[in-house]
């Protein structure tokens, strides 16, 4: 059987919408937190913590943990900056807040800080849209209990 070019063209033209449905198939669309709603967030965080006289560093990720917004407050120590970004990057890539690798690490002990990505730290929590996680955010610069207080109100005010 001879094949004509313009019949083999037609062919593969036809095919193409099976093929370029087969590939959208095979691709998700991870929803993530915006680049303005990040902002907003890390410019609340920074207000909530002026009103309670803290000065912290607040980190705001996407859902792969990559930095969308950071805010580092007059006065705030040097090392706070590394620490939030690790708290949100964690909390993100994981998809859940850092606190619960806390109290893993304290109550049984477990060597899982050694795990690559988790930071067993208190006010790395996640953000969430219609049960997805879509970023999360991260508190460092003052007392545990205090960071994770402020990281979870923060979260609360998204959407």
């Amino acid at each position: 059987m001879k094949i004509t070019l313009p019949f083999a063209a037609l062919t593969f033209a036809a095919l193409l919408p099976a093929l370029a449905s087969a590939q959208t198939a095979a691709v998700v669309n991870q929803p993530n937190v915006t680049t303005a709603a990040a902002l907003q967030l890390a410019d609340r965080a920074t207000h909530m913590a002026a009103a309670q006289h803290m000065n912290i560093c607040i980190a705001v990720t996407d859902a792969d943990g990559h930095l969308l917004a950071f805010t580092r407050m007059q006065g705030a120590y040097a090392g706070c900056v590394e620490a939030s970004i690790a708290k949100a990057t964690s909390a993100a890539r994981f998809a859940i807040n850092t606190i619960t690798f806390y109290d893993l690490a304290r109550k049984e002990n477990l060597a899982i800080g050694t795990i690559p990505g988790i930071l067993p730290a208190v006010a790395g929590v996640v953000l969430k849209h219609d049960g997805a996680v879509v970023g999360a955010v991260g508190v460092s610069g003052a007392t545990d209990l205090t960071e994770q207080k402020l990281a979870e109100d923060v979260a609360a005010t998204f959407n």
